[in-house]
């Protein structure tokens, strides 16, 4: 777990639970006083965390970083796919269908390998992007020559 600064919601649910600790009967007066001084005065969560570290496991606290989100589960191949769908959307970007391919790279992208540098996956993200710019470029050029109007 990563150390972090603490904001004043932190110290205000670690004070709850020294408050409650109180209540219970599980801490004394002098103590409590002790530690929700250094509460106060706590810059990172491993201050707060060793103000109720000795106590029983009911008055735990977890900070908000410990839950770390659930990843999203890859896809093998799919920054391959995506870049294969990112550079064909190119081409075609100017017949329309390259939006649709550029738009498929995008999400397959999303679901495929991460890495640092140029992957497959990101590389398919950008062309995609570009795909999907270039089909809407032709959408409207080819709006705006049907709407011209003919000269005599």
């Amino acid at each position: 777990m990563k150390d972090e600064r603490v904001a004043g919601t932190e110290r205000a649910e670690v004070l709850a639970e020294l408050t409650r600790a109180l209540d219970q009967g599980d801490l004394a007066l002098d103590d409590y006083d002790y530690r929700v001084a250094a509460v106060g005065t706590a810059t990172y969560t491993s201050e707060l965390l060793a103000q109720l570290s000795d106590l029983p496991p009911e008055y735990a606290w977890l900070p908000p970083t410990a839950v770390a989100p659930p990843d999203q589960p890859r896809v093998a191949g799919a920054g391959r796919g995506a870049l294969i769908l990112g550079i064909l959307s190119l081409p075609t970007s100017f017949c329309i269908f390259g939006g649709i391919l550029g738009v498929i790279a995008i999400f397959l992208s999303l679901r495929g390998e991460r890495a640092r540098g140029f992957s497959p996956a990101m590389l398919g993200c950008v062309f995609g992007i570009v795909g999907v710019a270039l089909s809407f470029a032709a959408l409207a050029a080819l709006v705006f020559a049907l709407n011209k109007p003919m000269s005599p």
